[in-house]
């Protein structure tokens, strides 16, 4: 027999019947609102920890306990809904359906832009990643934040700009505690009601004023950083690099 560390692992895995947990996300999201409910609305109606309603809206796995008690919740008479396989067949094409006609759109309406693919931040770790593999990082923050979380975000956009040009010459320990600094600094923002995402893009830049216009290979980071109630996937970004 397994550890019970290793079946409790293994419950949170979604196999092939089960919606991902970014579709799930999006969905539970979707009929959320709908219903004009919050997150603690939902929450007591399922019967679990606001926070599991909020881990799973942030794309993060869950237990079949979990999503049974979701499904309860948001008024679905078949508990087992969200694993049954011809409902997440049916979930997952329309919205792959939408989302392959929302970039078209985009893409006709913004020619010099390209999509990006974007996943939450799940902790100080992916934040390090930026500092360390992009050579450049893209900070945004809506400007709807408010003042408390504009504050925390601009805390943490001035320390990983800082840490970038210092990152190479830092110890291990040295970066470790940064790591959980960032990962401090994101918990305060997310207690504000925002969500961070992030992705990092390899690209090629070639400079128009440069004599050898061979391109030279280079990454860039994206930090996004949005409402809770808001599901990011995708972002739009400049096709060229200026």
């Amino acid at each position: 027999m397994p550890p019970l560390s290793e079946v409790a692992e293994a419950a949170l895995i979604p196999d092939a019947t089960t919606l991902r947990p970014e579709i799930l996300a999006i969905w539970v999201r979707s009929i959320r609102t709908t219903m004009n409910w919050s997150q603690e609305a939902l929450a007591a109606a399922a019967g679990v920890n606001v926070r599991t309603v909020q881990r799973v809206e942030k794309g993060e796995p869950s237990t079949i306990n979990t999503r049974r008690a979701l499904a309860r919740g948001l008024g679905y008479d078949d508990f087992g809904v969200f694993d049954d396989p011809s409902f997440v067949q049916t979930v997952e094409g329309m919205l792959d359906t939408i989302g392959t006609a929302s970039r078209e759109a985009s893409g006709r309406q913004h020619p010099d832009h390209v999509p990006v693919e974007i996943r939450p931040v799940q902790g100080g770790a992916d934040l390090e990643q930026l500092v360390d593999r992009a050579q450049a990082i893209v900070f945004h923050c809506e400007d709807q934040a408010p003042r408390p979380a504009r504050e925390s975000v601009a805390a943490m956009f001035d320390l990983m700009g800082d840490l970038k040009d210092l990152w190479v010459e830092m110890s291990f320990g040295q970066r470790l505690g940064y790591r959980d600094d960032l990962a401090r600094l994101k918990d305060e923002i997310e207690g504000h009601g925002m969500d961070l995402y992030w992705a990092l893009r390899p690209t090629r830049l070639v400079g128009e004023s440069w004599t050898d216009k061979t391109p030279v290979s280079t990454t860039i980071g994206y930090l996004t950083i949005v409402s809770n109630e808001k599901k990011l996937t995708s972002i739009m970004v400049p096709r060229k690099i200026m």
